[in-house]
């Protein structure tokens, strides 16, 4: 009965819970019986994972500790990790605990990564360009673009590297921006809804860049984890993994939306909150919009075809980010 190690039950408050909080439940109501480990830093959940999640372990600790992180990847015959899409020293200790493990074990590792990697920054004025690229996860030679330069290609570098030794089953999922709340009885937010607060905080206002009609692809928290499930049940069934590492890759998104729509549905929610003073958003330049993920992300498009993640069951039929946006207000 192959074992599972889970990294991103941080206990924080973010989106890192949020994902993690899906996942952890799903894996209890899909394989019940797998041994599932949980790494957080936070005890205060502890009676929550073991009575209600049902996980077998916890171990506590925080991602810079790659000794402990190496010895309970050695231990495990799958490690998923949702916890940092960022985080280049933790995916590299992964990867160094699961090759300590015998040659001829069978190891897989699951990455949550994102696709803030597939911005086409060759126009940064927030304007919607037909010429834009569309990438596709069936088509290997566009995974075979990512790399180190990219949002979250440092990690995802290091798994692919580590993918194509064959020592390791390597599955990448990209999700585009998450949205929504924690199963769990933390509160956390998704990222989207997390960069858009930070950003207005620091502005005073909801912004955009230019005309806003770049375009803007984002998701419900709750069509992730039972499409890992489906990623899971893929790796568990096979002896060896299928393909190249490029056709372990999986792009999953919800509604593509101008950003100007995005900032207008967050500056009502915001204002209502009494974060910022006027619910209207607001036109900026790329720099008039500051430093961060955000004003980077709004100046381009970001486009895809989940064509690959499609075949393999993928579905995103829950609610638009703008009408989540305005049943919460």
């Amino acid at each position: 009965m192959p074992s599972i190690l889970l990294f991103g039950v941080t206990g924080l408050v973010g989106c890192k819970f949020l994902l993690a909080s899906h996942v952890v439940l799903a894996l209890k109501e899909e394989y019940p019986n797998l041994p599932v480990t949980v790494f957080l830093r936070n005890n205060a959940l502890d009676v929550y994972l073991y009575e209600t999640a049902g996980v077998q372990r916890i171990v506590h600790g925080t991602f810079d500790e790659r000794d402990k992180i190496i010895a309970l990847a050695k231990e495990h015959d799958v490690v998923i990790n949702v916890g940092s899409s960022w985080d280049v020293p933790l995916s590299e200790a992964i990867v160094e605990g699961l090759n300590q493990q015998p040659e001829t074990k069978k190891k897989t590792l699951m990455h949550m990564s994102g696709a803030g990697n597939f911005v086409d920054k060759r126009w940064t004025d927030g304007a919607f360009h037909p010429e834009a690229k569309i990438w596709d996860d069936n088509n290997p030679e566009d995974m075979k673009l990512i790399n180190p330069s990219m949002l979250n290609g440092g990690p995802d570098t290091v798994i692919l590297n580590a993918g194509k030794r064959g020592k390791i089953g390597t599955y990448i999922v990209f999700p585009s921006g998450i949205y929504g709340e924690a199963a769990g009885p933390v509160p956390a937010l998704g990222v989207v809804q997390l960069i858009f607060r930070e950003k207005a905080k620091e502005l005073g206002f909801v912004p955009y860049i230019g005309e806003g009609s770049a375009i803007f692809n984002c998701l419900h928290v709750n069509a992730i984890a039972p499409f890992m499930l489906k990623v899971l049940d893929l790796a568990l069934q096979d002896d060896t993994p299928q393909g190249s590492v490029y056709e372990r890759c999986f792009l999953i998104g919800g509604e593509e939306i101008p950003w100007k729509n995005a900032s207008e549905a967050f500056a009502k929610v915001l204002h209502t909150e009494g974060l910022v003073p006027s619910p209207q958003a607001r036109s900026v330049t790329l720099e008039e919009a500051g430093e961060g993920e955000l004003p980077m992300l709004m100046a381009s498009n970001v486009m895809f075809a989940s064509r690959r993640a499609e075949k393999l069951g993928y579905k995103h039929n829950e609610v638009g980010l703008v009408e989540f946006l305005s049943q919460s207000r």
